[in-house]
């Protein structure tokens, strides 16, 4: 008997809506509004702190949070993309096998052009605090990497919107309200019970820890030469 159970938990929701919330901010503060780049930096800087946790929670997150949950090999990825031609997909309580690969995708294109950022400047006021640590050469690398890793994320984004409006227009299946309230409409056994709330708490905290340790002790002082 089907029922309305928790799938998606606290910690997954909100990693989910503040890397959106993030990715804008971080196109906002370069393409719309001028002098915003110190903003700019310290969203990048969260974001990596997001990739951060998402990799970390994926191996002691709840179930269905879980990498070994939804991560499936070519032969379930090609089952399941048979099934959506037929419009009668299979049913899977977390990601399906197609769907799960933006995870991946995501955080593999999100975590490069944030650890990018770190290394490149606007060529006006701003560098990036390990800019002056690289040779000419890898910084023009890391700047070109970091431009570009942004333009792959815009792809990346328009085909998960498609496949949400499909799911959402085509299929009848609710994605988008499941991601903010955690639940779905499946058989209890299939859901999870706990949102793990102080593990993620511990995690969370070790996190920020670490950018901050990244981005304001470790880097090299940079010396400058004066003139009189």
């Amino acid at each position: 008997m089907q029922k309305r159970t928790l799938v998606w938990d606290l910690p997954l929701r909100i990693f989910h809506w503040a890397l959106v919330s993030l990715i804008f901010a971080q196109w906002l503060t370069v393409e719309v509004l001028d002098g915003y780049m110190d903003y700019h930096a310290v969203f990048g800087y969260s974001l990596l702190g997001l990739v951060i946790f998402r990799i970390v929670w994926g191996f002691c997150g709840p179930k269905h949070a879980l990498f070994s949950d939804f991560l499936r090999g070519p032969t379930a990825i090609w089952h399941y993309s048979q099934s959506l031609i037929s419009r009668h997909p299979s049913t899977y309580t977390g990601h399906n096998p197609l769907g799960a690969l933006i995870v991946p995708a995501i955080l593999i294109v999100v975590g490069t052009q944030a650890i990018s950022g770190l290394f490149v400047t606007d060529d006006v006021l701003f560098n990036g605090p390990y800019y002056a640590s690289i040779s000419t050469d890898l910084q023009g690398t890391m700047q070109w990497l970091h431009h570009k890793m942004f333009d792959v994320l815009l792809v990346i984004i328009g085909l998960h919107l498609t496949a949400i409006a499909s799911y959402q227009f085509l299929l009848k299946k609710p994605l988008i309200g499941a991601m903010v309230h955690g639940h779905k409409n499946i058989q209890a056994k299939s859901g999870i019970i706990s949102s793990k709330l102080p593990l993620a708490f511990v995690i969370a905290l070790a996190t920020v820890a670490f950018i901050y340790w990244l981005v304001v002790i470790a880097p090299p002082v940079v010396e400058m030469d004066y003139y009189y």
